[in-house]
Protein backbone atom coordinates (compact mmCIF):
# COMPACT_ATOMS: atom_id res chain seq x y z
CA UNK A 1 0.00 0.00 0.00
CA UNK A 2 3.13 2.07 0.54
CA UNK A 3 4.64 1.57 -2.71
CA UNK A 4 1.33 2.81 -4.20
CA UNK A 5 1.07 5.25 -2.63
CA UNK A 6 4.58 6.87 -3.17
CA UNK A 7 4.10 5.83 -6.80
CA UNK A 8 0.53 8.10 -6.92
CA UNK A 9 3.07 10.78 -5.43
CA UNK A 10 5.86 10.50 -8.01
CA UNK A 11 2.88 10.67 -10.68
CA UNK A 12 1.45 13.67 -9.67
CA UNK A 13 4.39 15.78 -8.69
CA UNK A 14 6.48 14.85 -12.57
CA UNK A 15 2.33 15.64 -13.59
CA UNK A 16 2.37 18.96 -12.02
CA UNK A 17 6.09 19.72 -13.18
CA UNK A 18 5.45 18.77 -16.60
CA UNK A 19 2.34 20.91 -16.82
CA UNK A 20 4.15 23.80 -15.19
CA UNK A 21 6.87 23.26 -17.87
CA UNK A 22 4.38 23.89 -20.67
CA UNK A 23 3.05 26.83 -20.15
CA UNK A 24 6.32 28.47 -19.84
CA UNK A 25 6.72 27.44 -23.36
CA UNK A 26 3.85 29.79 -24.65
CA UNK A 27 4.64 32.20 -27.35
CA UNK A 28 3.67 35.60 -27.62
CA UNK A 29 1.34 34.44 -30.77
CA UNK A 30 -0.08 31.76 -28.36
CA UNK A 31 -0.84 34.16 -25.55
CA UNK A 32 -2.26 36.65 -27.91
CA UNK A 33 -4.71 33.42 -28.88
CA UNK A 34 -6.44 33.27 -25.74
CA UNK A 35 -6.28 37.03 -24.89
CA UNK A 36 -9.93 37.97 -23.14
CA UNK A 37 -9.52 41.81 -24.66
CA UNK A 38 -7.36 44.05 -26.85
CA UNK A 39 -7.33 48.10 -26.94
CA UNK A 40 -6.77 49.06 -31.00
CA UNK A 41 -5.23 52.21 -31.66
CA UNK A 42 -4.80 54.78 -34.42
CA UNK A 43 -1.59 57.03 -34.57
CA UNK A 44 -4.35 60.16 -34.21
CA UNK A 45 -4.89 59.15 -30.51
CA UNK A 46 -8.40 57.56 -31.29
CA UNK A 47 -8.71 54.16 -29.36
CA UNK A 48 -11.57 51.07 -28.63
CA UNK A 49 -11.37 48.13 -26.61
CA UNK A 50 -12.61 45.42 -28.14
CA UNK A 51 -14.32 42.13 -25.82
CA UNK A 52 -17.08 40.91 -26.76
CA UNK A 53 -15.86 40.16 -30.10
CA UNK A 54 -12.11 39.86 -29.44
CA UNK A 55 -12.14 36.56 -31.88
CA UNK A 56 -12.10 39.06 -34.88
CA UNK A 57 -8.93 40.67 -33.26
CA UNK A 58 -7.28 37.39 -32.33
CA UNK A 59 -7.59 35.77 -35.42
CA UNK A 60 -4.36 37.78 -35.82
CA UNK A 61 -2.38 35.13 -34.48
CA UNK A 62 -3.50 32.90 -37.02
CA UNK A 63 -1.98 34.93 -39.87
CA UNK A 64 1.49 33.89 -41.63
CA UNK A 65 3.95 36.05 -40.34
CA UNK A 66 7.71 34.93 -39.81
CA UNK A 67 10.48 36.59 -37.37
CA UNK A 68 12.58 39.66 -39.46
CA UNK A 69 15.80 38.67 -40.51
CA UNK A 70 16.72 42.55 -39.67
CA UNK A 71 15.77 45.50 -37.87
CA UNK A 72 13.87 47.50 -40.20
CA UNK A 73 15.18 50.80 -40.13
CA UNK A 74 12.59 53.12 -39.51
CA UNK A 75 11.53 54.62 -36.30
CA UNK A 76 9.48 52.59 -34.24
CA UNK A 77 7.10 55.18 -34.09
CA UNK A 78 5.79 55.45 -37.39
CA UNK A 79 3.31 52.47 -36.85
CA UNK A 80 -0.12 52.90 -38.96
CA UNK A 81 -2.01 50.81 -36.84
CA UNK A 82 -1.67 49.54 -33.24
CA UNK A 83 -3.31 46.40 -31.01
CA UNK A 84 -2.30 46.33 -27.39
CA UNK A 85 -3.35 42.39 -26.39
CA UNK A 86 -4.22 41.99 -22.59
CA UNK A 87 -4.43 45.69 -21.81
CA UNK A 88 -3.70 46.45 -18.33
CA UNK A 89 -7.03 48.59 -18.13
CA UNK A 90 -8.88 45.89 -18.55
CA UNK A 91 -6.98 42.59 -17.81
CA UNK A 92 -5.71 42.25 -14.41
CA UNK A 93 -2.15 40.70 -13.57
CA UNK A 94 -1.72 39.75 -17.42
CA UNK A 95 1.39 40.93 -19.23
CA UNK A 96 0.41 43.59 -22.17
CA UNK A 97 1.30 42.41 -25.60
CA UNK A 98 1.59 45.19 -27.91
CA UNK A 99 1.31 44.37 -31.99
CA UNK A 100 2.38 47.64 -33.94
CA UNK A 101 1.94 47.44 -38.00
CA UNK A 102 4.30 49.46 -39.96
CA UNK A 103 4.14 49.98 -43.62
CA UNK A 104 6.18 46.43 -44.20
CA UNK A 105 6.44 44.85 -40.80
CA UNK A 106 4.81 44.31 -38.01
CA UNK A 107 6.30 45.01 -34.69
CA UNK A 108 4.79 42.69 -31.63
CA UNK A 109 6.71 43.66 -28.34
CA UNK A 110 10.43 44.41 -29.62
CA UNK A 111 10.37 41.31 -32.10
CA UNK A 112 10.04 42.11 -36.21
CA UNK A 113 7.91 39.68 -38.17
CA UNK A 114 7.65 39.80 -42.30
CA UNK A 115 5.47 37.70 -44.35
CA UNK A 116 6.57 34.59 -45.23
CA UNK A 117 7.56 34.27 -49.25
CA UNK A 118 4.54 34.35 -51.66
CA UNK A 119 2.23 36.45 -49.55
CA UNK A 120 2.25 40.05 -49.94
CA UNK A 121 2.40 42.33 -46.81
CA UNK A 122 -0.44 44.38 -48.58
CA UNK A 123 -2.79 41.57 -47.39
CA UNK A 124 -1.77 42.09 -43.47
CA UNK A 125 -2.43 45.85 -43.82
CA UNK A 126 -5.71 44.89 -45.18
CA UNK A 127 -6.74 42.51 -42.61
CA UNK A 128 -5.98 44.94 -39.97
CA UNK A 129 -7.39 48.18 -41.72
CA UNK A 130 -10.68 45.98 -41.96
CA UNK A 131 -10.68 45.41 -38.22
CA UNK A 132 -10.27 49.00 -37.31
CA UNK A 133 -12.38 50.21 -39.68
CA UNK A 134 -15.56 47.95 -38.19
CA UNK A 135 -14.10 49.27 -34.57
CA UNK A 136 -13.38 52.74 -34.92
CA UNK A 137 -14.31 53.73 -38.08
Amino acid sequence: MKRLFTMLIVFVLLFSITGCSKSSDKTLLDIIKVSPAAMLELPDGSSIYVDSEIDFIRSFAYLDLMESPMEPTDNENDWLYRIVFNPSEKVINADEIIVSFHEKYVQIDSEYYITSSGVEFESILQWVESKFDYFIN
